[in-house]
């Protein structure tokens, strides 16, 4: 084989298998396939020699329908314009990256439930621009093999619980004591594997870095506050 038939055809098998693992992301984010069948399946797309082995992977899935677009490529923002994003709050919606990066910054439309897949690749997740409404917001992650951030402001209530397997989270609780139905509430729930997911709390526009200043800054002054008043 010559050079361009073979190059063409590793442009071919290349192509198809990433078709296939945003297939199975999809299809695991929809819930259609379970967390050890996705990732034994991933794994076969990544051993696969020929695009003959690659459309065994997938050949025993239910048929997609047509009206279910790919939820890589509905919701990767660089591909999406941010009109797209404004969804009804009873509505269903998911951030998925694989191999690559998802970002949600802004004033974006939060749904009443988001999923964060990422698998090797990461998702950052900023509510410091929006404005929720009333009542629980959640936000359930799985990380295989990724990372996903998820910003909050210093006065939104956060509820956080997950699971890490040879990974990590960082957990943070912020809920009143007392429920009001009135105020808005954030909920996040995770799985990670070999993978992690954190919340941190950053103040409207501050980096990370200038957010670890600042509560150095508010660490030493409540640390010279006490010393002052003999505690």
């Amino acid at each position: 084989m010559s050079e361009e038939p073979r190059k063409g055809a590793l442009v071919a098998l290349r192509e198809r298998r990433q078709q296939v693992i945003d297939r199975l992301t999809d299809d695991f984010a929809r819930d259609v396939i379970e967390v050890d069948e996705f990732e034994m399946r991933v794994d076969q797309a990544h051993r696969a020699a020929s695009i003959e082995a690659l459309d065994k992977v997938v050949v025993d899935l239910e048929p997609r329908e047509a009206s279910a677009p790919p939820l890589s490529a509905e919701l990767h923002p660089t591909r999406t314009p941010a009109s797209a994003l404004a969804t009804n709050r009873s509505g269903k919606r998911w951030a998925v990256a694989v191999m690559g990066g998802v970002e949600r910054k802004g004033g974006w439309r939060v749904p009443e439930v988001l999923r964060v897949v990422c698998v090797m690749g990461g998702a950052e997740i900023d509510f410091r621009e929006v404005e929720l409404p009333p009542g629980v917001t959640e936000v359930k992650v799985v990380c295989m093999l990724g990372g996903a951030e998820i910003i909050v402001p210093p006065d939104l209530a956060v509820e956080c619980d997950g699971v890490a397997i040879m990974g990590g989270f960082q957990q943070v609780d912020r809920a009143p004591s007392r429920s009001d139905p009135d105020a808005p509430l954030l909920r996040v729930t995770g799985f990670a594997f070999m993978g992690g997911f954190a919340i941190s709390t950053r103040l409207p526009g501050e980096s990370a870095r200038a957010a670890q200043k600042r509560l150095r800054r508010e660490r030493r002054e409540t640390e010279r506050r006490q010393l002052a008043s003999g505690k």
